[in-house]
């Protein structure tokens, strides 16, 4: 009997700006890559049901809708599994396990188990989840440090191991960042599209400047740094939407990268 993954406590905002990956092999399962590079193949979240559960005539097709102040997401329950969406109604705190799915780019959750819980229980979680978080992040930091000096070479791979960290997170941290390249991509594409008379000329001096100052506070810190922070430190010189633009682009041009949501780090 193939044994069960287990199940990864995660908020819904990592369930959601995470990348879905399909897998290519019949028997694999699909799994979500969250942008701190966690592999997740099974989710357990506990959140309110924000909208009534409905069935379908046939009885084959259940769904409700979950927020856990980090996100909303529908959770759907398919033939036998329906019984779940029997459970719960609008109001509800409810603790959910499930695979992540998705559908014309919206994540989903393919219900596996629920259950009503009281608010101690979601306080237990929110704990759980950001541990997990915290202890990840300190091997993610590593990891990404090796990658981004390394690759994935056999010398990553030693140092790596001589450092507690597996050879499993260095692959995650691989699909992770060519997944966001060919979004990147994808986003540039439709953003020449929306923009055909755009002048052909040399580079924005204003949004170099501001990509300077970025990077330049980036490496005077030393350390990973929120958005709002660089935003508000550099509010005095240039409009946040430049700031934005600039960040992107360093990203894009691979001159930083995002250890974890929202944080920013020079390569």
């Amino acid at each position: 009997m193939k044994k069960r993954l287990p199940a990864s406590r995660v908020y819904l905002r990592d369930v959601l700006n995470g990348y879905y990956v399909r897998s290519e092999g019949d028997f694999e399962p699909n799994y979500l890559i969250t942008r701190d590079a966690r592999k997740v193949y099974r989710v357990k979240v506990v959140a309110t049901v924000v909208r009534e559960p409905v069935i379908s005539d046939d009885e084959t097709y259940g769904k409700f809708q979950i927020d856990d102040t980090t996100g909303t997401i529908w959770v759907l329950g398919f033939r036998d599994d329906t019984r779940f969406i029997r459970l719960v109604k609008k109001g509800d705190l409810v603790q959910i396990i499930g695979k992540v799915a998705e559908w014309r780019d919206d994540k989903q959750i393919l219900v596996e188990g629920v259950s009503r819980v009281d608010p101690n229980f979601w306080i237990l979680h929110r704990f759980e989840t950001l541990r997990d978080k915290v202890e990840h992040a300190k091997k993610a930091r590593i990891a990404f440090e090796i990658y981004d000096r390394y690759g994935i070479t056999a010398k990553a791979k030693v140092i790596a191991r001589n450092r507690g960290i597996s050879e499993d997170l260095l692959m995650t941290i691989d699909e992770l960042y060519t997944m966001m390249l060919e979004q990147r991509n994808v986003e540039e594409e439709l953003f020449e599209e929306e923009l055909p008379q755009k002048k052909e000329g040399g580079e924005n001096p204003e949004l170099e400047r501001a990509k300077k100052a970025v990077l330049e506070l980036l490496k005077e810190k030393g350390k990973p740094l929120s958005h709002k922070f660089i935003v508000k430190k550099l509010s005095k010189d240039f409009d946040e939407e430049l700031i934005e633009e600039a960040i992107t682009q360093l990203l894009a041009e691979g001159e930083i990268y995002e250890p974890e949501i929202g944080y920013y780090e020079p390569l």
